[in-house]
Formats: structure tokens, sequence, C-alpha cells
């Protein structure tokens, strides 16, 4: 396998929705999720939820061929409409974002 194709780009988002608002915010993770199952580069997704420090925060996980085709996904009208809705709905101080390259192991024979 050659090097770059194992690596992955990783996008995390992490957010307190307000109460009340857990389960729209989770809807529009959700729709977020399937938009991009849609784009060129994804790999695969994930809905975070429990297992946090912070009670009450939830997220999404993605993984893409480059930041590149991350970034175009995140570019699009549908992807800045449905994030300008869900940070109405997040306590601000609790939002994080992060982005890492990311290298896949084979399991060790």
């Amino acid at each position: 396998m050659a090097e770059a194709d194992n690596v992955v780009y990783v996008r995390l988002s992490l957010a307190t929705p307000k109460a009340g608002h857990e389960e729209d915010v989770a809807r529009m993770d959700d729709d977020l999720m399937r938009f991009f199952a849609s784009q060129p580069g994804y790999l695969n997704g994930y809905r975070i939820t429990g297992g946090d420090a912070i009670a009450g925060r939830i997220g999404r996980l993605s993984l893409w061929r480059s930041d590149r085709d991350a970034d175009a996904a995140a570019q699009t009208d549908h992807v800045l409409s449905i994030r300008s809705e869900i940070l109405l709905l997040i306590a601000d101080e609790r939002h994080i974002e992060y982005s890492w390259t990311a290298q896949t192991f084979e399991p060790a024979p």
C-alpha cells in the first residue's frame, strides 16, 4: 500500500445544544452527514453522542480523502445554511471543531 493510500483527513465537530434543542441539533447533524456522504472524497462518518466529559455534547466525525474534499463540501450553500441554523441552537462556549491528517495502519499479521 502506497503511503498516500493510507492517509485520511479527519474532521470533528462537537457542540452542546441549548436546553430543549438536542433533537434539533442531532437531526441537523444527521442531515449534514447524509449530505457529506454524497460528496466527492467522503470516506465515512459518524454522529457522536454520550461518553463525553461534558454532559449533553454531541457531534459528528467525518473522514475524507483530503482536506480539499472536506473544504469543498463545507463551503456548499447547503452546509453553510445548516451550520448557521445549528449555531443558533448551541451554547457557543462549548462548540469546538478540529481537523487532522491521520494515517491508517494495517493489522499485524
